[in-house]
């Protein structure tokens, strides 16, 4: 998934007015969400440090929550859809005669989700059926059964197993064996040497003892349980592939018989595992690591019974903890709350039972959620929007010096293939066969688990559904998908401060206006331009093209790698590659379709500020952000996101048009000698 693109074109934003969120909801934890001139530090030159010129007075107003690890605009804006979601599912909750069926479901989750005495009283009981399982095992053989069931009810045991489109075929949806198994965040939580990942690793192994511990288990055997979980996901982390490896289409595209892929690893029983796990009989699959299954076959080999069974108790134990006891939430919030990314305080009950029904049921809650936020003429309003950007991206393309001719007419059959889903789906999910039960927390969530595991298997073998959402609507986020060509923006957010009808156009066409921008230009980073206008995995370049996009890339990766995250460490500039080429694409085309809208004409100026320099700050406002260095650590090796300061400061430092909106001297720190440009 990505975060933002943009296209231009001769469109009136003020015209577009999206439909707000609810006047109850208009003011998230740190104030109004929408842009005002107060929110500038103007003892900052913004030629200096143009993030701290937006930021600055923000982020000293708005620091982060105790129960939150970073505080920024999108997170006003899940306050606020948290807030709306609340309303509507304690309105559902109390059983009353009448309700829906969608009412029921979520309302039902939700009130079984706050009984906390129900929960309590429950301890860790209902999970004693999977541990039995678990101890009753007399063979290995018995393994991929075992993990088989544990995988239908989202316990992330060994490897992951689901659908795909066909990298080749995006037409047809395949079935997907991929790396998995892994409790922190990444494998290399697993093989850094550094003195921070060791402490880590230290932290965690006495986490797992603890929960260990929880479920009775005497001090000694649970060090030992822990220091067995630890070697088998340190093994399964030698495997695995590295994130910037895994953003390469071809290296995660191994197309191979069930024969082949239980050759990687023969000691397990795919057999058993691929006739159990419910999948529609299938003669090809994508095995995304082979390495990796090899690297598992070695393990289920070598490692004991005992050991296995172990590994298997802690996965049920660490998947299921949100929905367990108080003392076992608590121990999972220490360590992968606390310790991991810096977040000082549980969040109330209400926003985490929020949180796990939008999750499990985003499609029923979605329906509810759009009624009260976005209207339909949102939807329509907002699709024109997108369509003149689609134009100004055109215009951008076809002017490229740097590509040729041939090249030229392929992206451009690309770019005019790309559809898009705006606010929520045109067809609601269908929840009928999912059972939710009033107190029955745990159980509810498992039966979710399998319920959508269920729903990605049915699709395989079947053509490509282009109407399924990847998330529910109140999502604050927006998507491309090279495999399908699309791109997604949610209802969650089509509101300020990404898009305001109450302001100007040069303030959406920085916000709302370059999200687009950045969501189309990921269509043709380095790693959506590999796929064609169909979302084949496929070549449409020459090779003397490529090697021109190639170098600009690197350009843009070389500049990011020079920018500070936290302490010493360093922006990824590989592995935030597409998201930086889609920032600075994007708020490119963006500027373009703002100067189709003003056509020659300089309109008056807000607040004393330009439209030149309010499209930036659109822009910037949307990347305010406050974040523990807990947190900026973490990120550093998972995201493939810049830090705001860099989405902000790395952009307008590459465009000449900031340069001249704010009058910048050219040796200003906010003027880059050598800038980087792909589109």
């Amino acid at each position: 998934m990505r975060i933002l693109k943009t296209t231009s074109f001769v469109v009136c934003v003020a015209c577009l007015s999206l439909a707000q969120a609810a006047p109850s909801a208009e003011k998230a934890q740190g104030g109004n969400v929408r842009f005002s001139a107060d929110m500038l530090d103007k003892n900052i030159d913004p030629c200096t440090d143009f993030y701290a010129y937006a930021c600055g007075k923000w982020k000293a107003q708005n620091p982060i929550p105790a129960d939150r690890s970073e505080w920024g605009r999108f997170d006003e804006l899940e306050e606020r859809g948290e807030a709306i979601i609340r309303n509507i599912l304690e309105k559902s909750a109390p059983g009353a005669p009448g309700r829906s069926a969608v009412e029921q479901k979520i309302g039902d989750y939700y009130q079984s989700c706050m009984d906390e005495s129900a929960i309590e009283s429950a301890g860790a009981r209902p999970l004693q059926d999977e541990f039995k399982a678990i101890d009753a095992l007399q063979s290995k053989q018995g393994l991929a059964e075992k993990v088989t069931h544990l995988h239908r009810e989202g316990v992330g045991a060994l490897f992951s197993f689901s659908s795909d489109q066909d990298f080749k075929d995006a037409t047809q949806v395949i079935a997907e064996a991929d790396q998995g198994g892994m409790s922190l965040p990444d494998r290399d939580y697993y093989l850094k040497d550094d003195p921070k990942s060791v402490q880590l690793r230290q932290q965690y192994v006495e986490h797992v003892q603890k929960m260990f511990e929880l479920l009775g288990d005497p001090t000694q055997k649970a060090a030992a349980e822990a220091k067995t979980v630890m070697d088998i996901e340190t093994s399964l982390a030698k495997g695995a592939l590295d994130r910037v490896s895994r953003r390469d289409p071809n290296k995660v595209y191994h197309k191979m018989s069930e024969r082949d892929l239980a050759a990687l690893s023969p000691d397990f029983g795919w057999d058993a595992y691929l006739r159990g796990i419910g999948a529609p009989a299938t003669q090809v699959l994508n095995v995304t690591e082979p390495e990796f299954f090899k690297q598992m076959g070695a393990a289920v080999k070598t490692v004991s019974l005992d050991d296995w069974k172990t590994y298997l108790r802690w996965h049920v134990v660490h998947s299921n903890a949100p929905m367990l006891p108080a003392k076992f939430v608590n121990e999972n919030f220490r360590f992968f709350s606390t310790i991991l990314v810096g977040t000082k305080e549980l969040s109330p009950r209400w926003k985490r039972c929020v949180r796990y029904t939008n999750g499990d049921l985003g499609e029923a809650v979605g329906q509810k959620y759009v009624e009260l936020t976005f209207g339909a003429e949102g939807k329509d309003r907002t699709l024109r929007m997108v369509q003149a950007l689609e134009k100004a991206l055109g215009s951008d393309i076809q002017d490229l010096s740097w590509m040729g001719p041939e090249t030229k007419k392929q992206a451009l059959v690309k770019l005019a293939a790309i559809t898009n889903r705006i606010g929520y789906p045109d067809k609601w999910r269908d929840y009928g066969s999912l059972k939710i039960a009033r107190g029955d927390a745990l159980g509810n969530s498992l039966r979710a688990n399998e319920f959508e595991f269920q729903r990605q298997l049915n699709k395989i073998g079947k053509p490509v559904d282009k109407n399924d959402w990847p998330y529910p609507p109140s999502t604050v986020d927006a998507s491309y998908n090279p495999q399908l060509n699309n791109i997604t923006f949610p209802a969650g957010i089509l509101q300020p401060p990404f898009y305001d009808n109450q302001a100007d156009d040069a303030m959406n066409f920085g916000g709302i206006g370059a999200v687009i921008g950045h969501e189309l230009t990921h269509g043709f980073d380095d790693e959506g331009s590999q796929f064609d206008a169909q979302g084949n995995l496929r070549d449409w370049w020459t090779a003397e093209d490529r090697k021109e996009f190639d170098q600009r890339t690197q350009c843009v990766a070389d500049e990011y790698s020079g920018f500070n995250s936290v302490d010493d460490l360093r922006v990824n500039g590989k592995l935030t590659l597409g998201e930086n080429t889609a920032d600075n694409g994007g708020v490119r085309i963006a500027y373009i379709a703002l100067m189709n809208v003003l056509a020659g004409k300089e309109p008056p100026s807000i607040d004393g500020l330009s439209a030149k320099q309010r499209f930036f700050l659109g822009w910037a406002n949307v990347w305010c952000q406050n974040r523990s260095d807990e947190l900026a650590r973490m990120l550093v090796t998972v995201d493939p996101h810049s830090p705001g300061k860099w989405r902000i400061n790395g952009v307008v430092s590459n465009m000449p048009e900031f340069r001249d909106a704010y009058h910048c001297k050219a040796d200003a720190p906010m003027v880059r000698q050598n800038a980087c440009r792909v589109w």
